[in-house]
């Protein structure tokens, strides 16, 4: 399922367990490891064999992992992994050669991690109960899918029992709930094998085979089935009422090109990867249907991501912005939201890729920069007529700056003079956030109609795309 037919070069068949009692009672040392071709490009894997032994890992099982690290890092080709095992073979990890194995033997590495000439697509499927290696391979990934019943943990309910005295389950201690929703450590949910596979498939058709080569474009395309003269209709001119940014994305992509990343976990911010005219672009967009879009801090980490991805496969970021600040509060700043917005800050102010910023509706505060705007050195920034753009809300920030004058209105005029005022200063502070005063001092670069939105992303990647090579641009 994993490689095109007649490719794949199965690597140590003939390996086995280097226990006595065991030998060959563990063909290939419960794991399959070798090269083909994915879309007719090459690829290595690493499949751990649930039906011999749990699929767990010995000595020679890991001698083998590390040769496919090895190939995978030194030949510039993507590393695959099928995780379907119990963890760590006993008594095998338990005697005097633990302090080798960890590090692997003669020119090898440990996951890959130790030895990086170039930067590799790292994928791994998890499509059982996935403790020790195949969870810590998913932690190096890209792009994790797993089916709807697996797990992922660095242990497994037995030792978490033993160590702990807690009893779980497989689902409680690591499932899509755990996993997927909550850690993130797992970017789709799928119901079966097959389906984990073809996602795997999927995420390395817009990636290059590592960092130094070109995104592979794809010949054919469409335009999206979307009129572009609807776009405005999905946006709902109420700046509080909520809408489902994915069909925003959709409307302005190649037609079924978009194919969303951890779409359960950070649900306030839409990650993916798409194309646009056939080049394989990134997308960061807020989310409005959830949590109004906030940039939260489980949101700007995954955003981070999505952005770290762009910039080492050297692929155009393309923000759509509709977000009402940074979430505030005490349990924000117990979940390090400052930390979060210094690190996402960092990832996009430094990002050399081509950067395009679409406003839709509202870009408040600090977000405003955080998800590409003007002041993150964006290429291109544009924005939709209506929008706004401010420090806040212009109704909240006029309570706040004329709270005294208001007061005031309540104690001589009573409720309605005071709410009269209210209305009056929101007002003008909602004129004085209108986009053409940014855009009339050139801190956004066209202000366009929301039918000409995928013509404004084209001209951005257009207009960021540089002749300087990769490795000299910073």
């Amino acid at each position: 399922m994993l490689f095109d037919p007649g490719t794949f070069v199965e690597i140590g068949m003939f390996a086995h367990s280097d226990r006595p009692e065991v030998g060959e009672a563990a063909p290939a040392d419960a794991v399959v490891t070798g090269a083909g071709m994915i879309d007719g490009r090459k690829a290595v894997v690493v499949a751990m064999d649930a039906t011999v032994l749990g699929g767990s890992n010995g000595r020679i099982g890991l001698r083998k992992q590390g040769h496919m690290n090895y190939l995978a890092e030194t030949k510039g080709v993507p590393l695959v992994v099928l995780g379907d095992m119990s963890g760590g073979r006993i008594p095998d990890m338990l005697d005097e050669t633990f302090a080798e194995v960890n590090g692997m033997y003669e020119g090898e590495t440990i996951f890959g991690l130790r030895h990086r000439r170039v930067r590799i697509p790292r994928v791994t499927a998890i499509m059982g109960t996935a403790y020790g290696d195949p969870a810590f391979y998913a932690g190096a990934s890209d792009f994790v899918s797993m089916t709807a019943n697996a797990s992922i943990g660095l242990s497994g309910p037995p030792v978490v029992a033993g160590a702990m005295g807690l009893q779980l389950t497989d689902e409680e201690l690591g499932g899509p709930q755990v996993s997927a929703k909550e850690s993130g450590i797992a970017h789709v949910v799928v119901p079966d094998d097959p389906a984990a596979i073809e996602a795997l498939r999927t995420f390395l058709s817009y990636l290059p085979a590592n960092d130094t080569l070109p995104a592979p474009r794809a010949t054919q395309w469409e335009e999206p089935s979307l009129d572009p003269a609807d776009l405005a209709g999905l946006v709902p001119e109420d700046f509080r009422r909520a809408y489902d940014m994915r069909t925003v994305i959709e409307g302005v992509v190649d037609r079924d090109s978009f194919f969303e990343v951890a779409g359960e976990h950070a649900r306030a911010v839409v990650t993916g990867l798409a194309r646009v005219e056939g080049r394989p672009v990134v997308v960061v967009a807020n989310q409005p249907k959830f949590r109004a879009g906030v940039a939260d801090a489980r949101a700007m980490d995954k955003a981070r991501r999505a952005v770290q991805l762009a910039e080492t496969y050297d692929l155009p970021i393309v923000f759509i912005e509709d977000l009402p600040g940074v979430m505030i509060g005490p349990d924000s700043e117990r979940e390090g939201i400052l930390r979060h917005a210094i690190e996402l800050l960092d990832a996009v102010t430094n990002a050399t890729v081509p950067r395009v910023t679409v406003v839709l509706r509202k870009a408040y505060g600090f977000g405003w920069v955080l998800f590409g705007g003007y002041p993150s050195g964006a290429d291109y920034v544009v924005a939709w007529p209506d929008a706004q753009v401010n420090f806040m809300a212009p109704a909240n920030g006029a309570m706040i700056v004329n709270k005294k004058r208001l007061e005031e209105a309540r104690v001589t005029g009573g409720e309605t003079a005071y709410r009269a005022l209210a209305a009056e200063v929101a007002a003008e502070m909602t004129e004085g956030s209108s986009v053409w005063r940014p855009a009339g001092r050139a801190a956004l670069h066209a202000v366009i109609d929301p039918a000409e939105t995928r013509k404004a992303i084209i001209d951005g990647i257009f207009v960021g795309d540089s002749s300087v090579p990769k490795e000299r641009r910073r």
